[in-house]
């Protein structure tokens, strides 16, 4: 009978999805591409600061900060295990390996092998796995023993109980087991005590044992159980039919009480505290190997195919193409208990005969030529805006009637149900509105009429009978009519005499938001007050960037606004709006935000619907502080040194020290933000920014104070770092020795003035043309500090910021002159190639030798090379007319060649040269253009040359 549970469950299920239709959780995989170890991994854990560890065949792989790297163990063992412990250590288990992971105050991590303190009786090899910890403390195991590190250090040993399985489960104190033709036992001091019943489990796999009242909840290949003092039964649930079709391997217990499964053919699996079936699916091909959660409460999952983070629950969950849609979408609405969605025809929810994901099945009369734009949903049917015209689908009807055409060009691609009478329905197209009305139950066109405006940007019911419209070409419409007839009454375009500023080039786009209706137009922002528009701010939306593009909608679970990239949400009773991160998207393409029949709210991107679950929202962040995750001092003639990460109180640097910092933030969220100012140095703080990297080639001597925030985009901050530092000065910057300096410099001038005195003015003459050129070389040299005060992070030359500064002073300093003034730009051939054929650490290193390259080719204080961004670089020569800056370049061209050759791995480089003699109202960057325009003239003909701008190149410079 066994093989009927798995058609039995899916029609339970297909009844139970009916009235709980939700797609798949937001996922974000780790493949083996984003992964710095080769696919072969074991476990997973995380530890109290949000750092995520995930063993490997080649060591420890660490998530930190947004950033994969790999820690190897002292012989490269491959790891089998690890455990999160409840007193904050890590515990490593693998070849010939058992010990625990320190991370040192300098954010390194140590690795302490723990197997000497079990040498009593020999020291163990093999592979140990198997990591639990119960209230005793640690067991891990091998092929043949037991061990038990405790919480006081103390070591024990016992060999395992013959026939005891691979898996063991930590209840509380109890280490638990299942024994070949025994069953469920209680592992004691190495002895196994079969439990009242034990024999239940005596061929069947166990996958979890839970706390549950005065007993214990066991799942297995078979389904759940509860074994307590009077034995174990059988609980019937959904898992006996879901565990026969997907025979699980691995197993987490949610907060929430859920129970979440991971079977041998890669379905996730989630049963409520009821132990009723919520979600099944597969997160990733291949088979699911373990679970951990971070402290954002993100689950995590290892499989074959590496790691991926969902939530569950999950508030946002996606339909796309999983479910089957495969083209764009342009709306969804819930209509008779399905999920109807609006693309190249028309798709609707079915549950999926095998229990998995629902499928976007398309009607009988539904085909591609259908193109439909717009859903409406009513008691009376569901309206259907489409390319040719519209159409309703009557309840019970097998096919929809038309209302309006066919006819081509005559689509309707916006249905607005009025917010007064939700028997009238607006319904717009290009060359068409019309005005619906529901008569004896049925929708009825009552009114037609051209709408004049070619492009709507934004549909407001202002009144029962007035419609606001923007227009693409600037400015707006109002239009009055009928609302019992549909007869148009008024029709009038609002512009600059209704001080409507509009911008024909970017045109009006119509906000409603909190009872107010904005108009907005490029940079101008204005509200309609009185029958006037009026200037007006928008409510502040953390990080808008194309305010063109608003929408807004004010539903009973929150306020949102989107445009096609941002999603804002304010939620009832607060003030502010929060920049919502669900889409792994960089241009999601939001397009519509509803609040639809279910009780759902749902957001139609361009190629899916997302969902939201308005009793599920996320928890509360757990609070962030910004920090360091790397913290490097670079002393003058010494070896790199790590530093804390953590300030302890001023610290003290040798004199000419200069620092490497990368920055951190204890957080699973991918679009984190930063900012910084080094007081002492600069006050100001710089624009926020996702560079995580910063370097300072040498610090004057003083006292700073490094201060650094971080953000979640638009959305939460953390509490920020300050880190104070001293430089101490050389010897001969210290206050005493100057004063000896200064000291014997006024005896030397009185010695020299009694036994010179007929030479006194011809040497105070010699005086001062010398210190007017030590003023003048050391202008130069602060000069050049300055710019090299912030350098590029990865190669440790000048940054894009730095070089821009140089060229402005070298433009003001060769036109004082009348000097030229020459810029050299440069790009690596091919290098997207190269990182694809060796792998981005090859990459940064051939940057770091082509940088090595322009540095030397650098002559004078004025000259500067600098790393302008990628693998683009650029060299600045004032003085040098282009004639000698091509000749420069050439040398620069031959030896980056030289330079990666002998190193193994061959490139060239490209360069553009530009020089001119500066001249008044002309803008120093169009000389950087005209460089970059000789760069792409070099790359067209063929890469691996110089190539001089001329003529044409200056006069594609776009004017300042």
């Amino acid at each position: 009978m066994r093989w009927l549970l798995p058609g039995l469950w899916a029609c339970v299920y297909a009844a139970q999805a009916l009235a709980t239709v939700h797609g798949l959780p937001l996922m974000q995989h780790f493949g083996a591409s984003d992964l710095p170890a080769a696919p072969s991994y074991s476990d997973i854990a995380v530890d109290a600061q949000g750092t995520l560890y995930t063993g490997s065949s080649e060591g420890v792989m660490v998530l930190r900060s947004g950033v994969w790297d790999l820690f190897e163990l002292p012989r490269r063992e491959a790891v089998f295990s690890l455990l999160a412990s409840t007193d904050g250590r890590l515990y490593v288990a693998g070849t010939r390996t058992f010990g625990e992971l320190h991370r040192q105050a300098d954010g390194s991590l140590l690795f302490e092998d723990l197997l000497p303190r079990f040498a009593d009786a020999g020291l163990p090899g093999g592979d140990f796995y198997g990591l639990v910890e119960t209230a005793r403390g640690v067991y891990f195991r091998n092929a043949s023993t037991l061990f038990r590190m405790g919480r006081d250090g103390h070591a024990w040993r016992h060999a395992l109980p013959e026939g005891l399985g691979q898996r063991l489960f930590a209840v509380g104190p109890a280490l638990y087991g299942r024994v070949d033709g025994v069953g469920l036992c209680r592992v004691e001091d190495g002895v196994a005590v079969p439990v009242p019943g034990a024999q239940a489990f005596a061929q069947s796999r166990m996958t979890g044992i839970w706390p549950r009242g005065n007993g214990l909840l066991v799942a297995s290949d078979e389904g759940f159980h509860l074994a307590d003092a009077g034995g174990v039964r059988r609980l019937a649930s959904d898992a006996d039919a879901a565990f026969a079709a997907h025979t699980p391997y691995s197993s987490i217990h949610l907060p929430d009480g859920s129970l979440v499964f991971g079977a041998y053919d890669g379905s996730l699996m989630r049963f409520s505290p009821e132990l009723r079936l919520l979600d099944r699916f597969a997160p990733a091909p291949g088979g699911l190997d373990g679970f951990a959660l971070d402290r954002e409460g993100g689950l995590w999952t290892l499989g074959e195919a590496g790691l991926t983070r969902l939530r569950l629950p999950s508030p946002w969950t996606v339909y796309d193409r999983r479910h089957g849609l495969v083209d764009r979408v342009f709306d969804s609405a819930w209509h008779e208990d399905r999920l109807w969605v609006a693309t190249m025809g028309v798709a609707r929810a079915e549950p999926a005969a095998d229990a998995g994901p629902v499928r976007m099945v398309a009607p009988p009369w539904s085909d591609t030529e259908l193109e439909v734009f717009a859903l409406e949903s009513t008691a009376a049917g569901l309206l259907i805006g489409e390319r040719r015209g519209l159409m309703v689908l009557d309840p019970g009807a097998a096919r929809p009637r038309r209302l309006l055409g066919p006819k081509r060009y005559h689509g309707i691609y916006a249905l607005l149900r009025s917010r007064f009478d939700p028997d009238r329905v607006l319904a717009l197209g290009a060359r068409e509105a019309a005005w619906l009305v529901l008569r004896d139950g049925h929708w009825q066109v009552a009114a037609r009429w051209q709408p004049q405006v070619e492009e709507p940007r934004g549909l407001y019911q202002h009144a029962a009978g007035e419609f606001w419209l923007g227009d693409a070409q600037g400015g707006a419409h109002r239009w009055r009519l009928d609302p019992a007839t549909g007869q148009l009454r008024e029709r009038r375009r609002y512009g600059a005499a209704d001080s409507l500023l509009a911008d024909a080039d970017a045109g009006t786009r119509l906000l409603p938001l909190d009872g107010e209706l904005y108009a907005i137009s490029g940079s101008q922002v204005q509200r309609l007050q009185g029958g006037r528009f009026v200037a007006a701010e928008l409510p502040l939306l953390p990080g808008l960037e194309r305010p063109s593009e608003l929408e807004g909608i004010d539903t009973p679970v929150g306020t949102f606004a989107w445009t096609s990239r941002q999603l804002w949400r304010r939620l009832p009773g607060e003030e502010g709006f929060r920049l919502l991160h669900i889409s792994n998207s960089r241009v999601p393409g939001y397009a519509a935000v509803e609040l639809q029949g279910d009780g759902r709210l749902r957001v139609v991107t361009r190629d899916s619907v997302l969902q939201f679950e308005p009793g599920l929202d996320d928890p509360a962040p757990p609070p962030l502080r910004a920090r360091l995750d790397l913290f490097r001092l670079l002393a003058p003639g010494q070896a790199p040194l790590r530093l804390p990460l953590v300030p302890d109180g001023e610290r003290i640097l040798p004199p000419g020290s200069g620092l490497q910092l990368r920055f951190g933030l204890g957080t699973m969220a991918q679009d984190i933000q930063f900012r910084f100012r080094m007081l002492g140095y600069t006050g100001t703080w710089t624009n926020w920014g996702s560079d995580r990297d910063l370097g300072y080639r040498r610090l004057p001597p003083g006292r700073y104070t490094f201060e650094l925030q971080a953000r979640i985009r638009g959305g939460q901050e953390a509490e920020p770092l300050r880190y104070p530092l001293r430089v101490e000065p050389f010897w001969y910057e210290r206050g005493a020795v100057r004063a000896l300096f200064w000291i014997a410099g006024v005896l030397v001038v009185v010695l020299a003035v009694w036994l010179r005195v007929r030479r006194i003015r011809a040497r105070n003459r010699e005086l001062e043309r010398k210190i007017a050129e030590r003023t003048m070389e050391l202008e130069a040299a602060n000069r050049r500090l300055t710019e090299l005060a912030v350098v590029d992070g990865l190669t440790g030359i000048a940054n894009r910021h730095a070089m821009e500064r140089a060229l402005e002073r070298g433009w003001e300093r060769c036109a004082e002159q009348g000097q030229p003034l020459a810029v050299v730009m440069s790009d690596v051939d091919l290098f997207k190639e190269f990182n694809d054929s060796h792998g981005h650490r090859a990459g940064d290193e051939q940057l770091r030798r082509v940088a090595q390259v322009f540095d030397t080719a650098v002559e004078g204080v004025d000259e500067l090379a600098a790393r302008y961004g990628g693998e683009e670089f650029v060299l600045i020569l004032p003085g040098l007319d282009q004639e000698q800056a091509c000749a420069r370049a050439e040398q620069v061209r031959r030896r980056v060649e030289r330079a990666t050759a002998e190193a193994g791995l061959a490139s060239t480089i490209s360069l553009g040269v530009a020089a001119m003699v500066p001249v008044a109202g002309v803008d120093p960057d169009a000389l950087l253009h005209s460089a970059d325009q000789a760069l792409y003239r070099a790359k067209r003909n063929g890469r691996n040359q110089v190539q001089a701008a001329d003529g044409s190149d200056v006069a594609a410079v776009p004017p300042p």
